[in-house]
């Protein structure tokens, strides 16, 4: 799974997660309201837009600085903090209550090194 995809179902499963925690039956509401988001054409057209982005200008590791800054964009445009520089261009968002439960989810984002 690619890493805006990982992104995108973090945040809503936290935002989920959040909203669902309150009630007694919320948590097993989780899974049918991730499904229900992951249908909308807006969301998957927004992912397919930020995939495209991202593949229109492949990086080698510690060399994403165009996608380390769409990364930050896409961020910044959902509200969510984040840390930059990690390790020269990582970034790290954070995302819900800072209370259990915790969920890390990692993503590579640079390009392999092709021979032609």
């Amino acid at each position: 799974m690619k890493f805006i995809n990982w992104v995108s179902l973090a945040i809503f499963f936290c935002n989920s997660l959040q909203a669902t925690t309150s009630s007694p039956n919320g948590l097993s509401q989780i899974p049918s309201k991730l499904l229900d988001l992951a249908k909308r054409q807006d969301l998957f057209d927004w992912m397919v837009s930020v995939r495209r982005r991202i593949h229109e200008n492949p990086e080698l590791g510690y060399e994403e600085i165009k996608t380390s800054e769409l990364i930050r964009s896409e961020l910044d445009k959902l509200g969510i903090i984040y840390k930059h520089p990690l390790a020269v261009t990582g970034v790290v968002g954070y995302i819900g209550t800072g209370k259990p439960p915790f969920v890390a989810i990692r993503a590579d984002m640079d390009a392999l090194a092709m021979e032609v």
